[in-house]
C-alpha cells in the first residue's frame, strides 16, 4: 500500500514537471514566433513608463515654479505695487498655473483684492473654479463661504444660503459644518424666517457644543432674541454678512481694518 501510494506521488510529480515543461517550451516558441510583436511591446511599455515619468517630472517642475511665481507677487503686492497691477498678475498667474495646486490660493488672492473695490461679481467668478468641496480642501471651503458672504453682499441672501448649505453638506470639519448653519440661521432671521432660524440655532445646541462652551452661549441668546422678537410680532434687525477674508498665507494678513464692504 505504501509502495502504491510512493509511485503516484512520484508519477503525479513527474507529471506536474512536464506541464511546466511544456508550458515553458510553448512559451518560448510563441515568442520564436510573434518575435517581432514582443519587440514592439517591450518597446511601447517602456515609452509608457518613459512618458509617465517625463510627466511626473514636468508637473514637479511647474508646480515648483507656480511657488516661486505666487511668492513674487505676494512680494510685489507688500511692496505697495498698485492693485490694478497686482490683480492683472495673478490673473496672468491663473492662466499660466492652472493646474497646480497654487491656482486655488491665487483665486482667492484675487477674490480678496476684487472684493476690496467692491466687485463683487468679478470675485464670485475668479472663485467659483477653486470652490470645488468635493475636494475636502481648505481652499475650497474658505472659496466657498467666500462666495456666500459676496452673494449676500450683492443682495441675494437666498443664493449665500444655497452656499452654506452646500458647505454644511460637504463639510470634513466640524467647525465648517457649524459655521456654516449659523451663517444660515443668521441670514433667515434677517430674512424675517424665525421659525427656519429658530430650528437650525436649536439644532446647533444640539449637535454641536456643549452647554457652557461660549459658541453655545452666543447661539443660545440668539434663539432668546428670535424667541422675543416672535412674541412681539418684530422683525430680526439686518446686520451685514460676516466675511472672512480669503487668506492666502498666514505670513500675509490682510491690513487692520482694510476688509471687504468696510469704511
Amino acid at each position: 500500500m505504501a509502495k502504491s501510494i510512493a509511485t503516484k506521488a512520484k508519477k503525479e510529480q513527474v507529471n506536474t514537471e512536464d506541464r511546466v515543461m511544456e508550458g515553458v517550451v510553448t512559451v518560448a516558441a510563441w515568442g520564436d514566433r510573434n518575435r517581432r510583436l514582443v519587440t514592439l511591446g517591450t518597446v511601447a511599455l517602456v515609452a509608457l513608463l518613459l512618458a509617465g515619468w517625463a510627466y511626473a517630472d514636468y508637473r514637479g517642475k511647474m508646480t515648483e515654479r507656480a511657488a516661486v511665481r505666487l511668492d513674487e507677487i505676494r512680494m510685489t503686492s507688500a511692496a505697495g505695487a498698485p492693485p490694478q497691477q497686482v490683480q492683472a498678475e495673478l490673473s496672468d498667474f491663473i492662466a499660466q498655473f492652472g493646474a497646480t495646486p497654487f491656482a486655488g490660493e491665487a483665486r482667492l488672492y484675487l477674490a480678496q483684492l476684487e472684493l476690496r473695490e467692491d466687485n463683487l461679481e468679478a470675485a464670485i467668478s475668479t472663485l467659483k473654479p477653486a470652490a470645488d468641496l468635493s475636494t475636502g480642501t481648505p481652499v475650497a471651503f474658505r472659496a466657498a463661504s467666500s462666495i456666500a458672504a459676496a452673494e449676500e453682499m450683492a443682495g441675494r441672501p437666498d443664493e449665500a444660503i444655497q452656499w452654506h448649505e452646500r458647505i454644511a453638506a460637504e463639510a470634513q470639519l466640524d467647525f465648517q459644518r457649524s459655521d456654516a448653519l449659523a451663517q444660515q440661521a443668521r441670514i433667515h432671521a434677517q430674512e424675517g424666517r424665525l421659525d427656519r432660524s429658530e430650528d437650525l440655532y436649536r439644532q446647533l445646541l444640539d449637535d454641536e457644543l456643549e452647554p457652557g462652551d461660549d459658541q453655545a452661549s452666543v447661539w443660545a441668546l440668539r434663539l432668546g432674541e428670535i424667541e422675543a422678537l416672535r412674541t412681539a410680532g418684530g422683525t430680526f434687525p439686518t446686520a451685514p454678512p460676516a466675511f472672512t477674508p480669503p487668506v492666502v498665507t498666514p505670513e500675509d494678513p490682510a491690513p487692520e481694518g482694510d476688509t471687504p464692504g468696510g469704511d
